[in-house]
């Protein structure tokens, strides 16, 4: 009996060991689980961090040039502005000479009305 009872005994400090072997396993499985989870979310971290950069770049650039179009526009209505009071100018000094170039006219008119007059005379 004493042999079974070893016999018995062996057997249980190998299901035992087994068992314990077998969490030491499963503990480990864990931990590797747990550390590729936490690279993985790490990565994924990283990965919106750039994607966010990247987002807030593009958004500055727009934002610059934005700004620069907008600057253009000011440029461009104040030319045209500038542009239209100069041709408005221009329309003046144009009238302003077809008066004069009308008073002359009448003037050489009526000189030469004169001229006859006294020529008949």
């Amino acid at each position: 009996m004493v042999l079974v009872g070893s016999a018995a005994g062996c057997g249980l400090v190998s299901d035992q060991t087994k068992h314990e072997a077998g969490k030491k396993v499963e503990e480990k499985a864990q931990q590797a689980k747990k550390a590729v989870k936490k690279k993985v979310e790490a990565k994924g971290q990283q990965a919106q961090q750039a994607q966010q950069e990247a987002k807030n770049r593009v958004e500055a650039r727009q934002e610059d040039l934005q700004k620069k179009v907008d600057d253009l526009k000011e440029k461009v209505e104040a030319g045209q502005k500038d542009l239209k009071k100069k041709v408005d100018e221009v329309h003046k000094d144009v009238n302003d000479l077809n008066e004069k170039v009308d008073e002359l006219l009448k003037k050489v008119d009526a000189q030469k009305q004169q001229d006859q007059k006294e020529k008949k005379k």
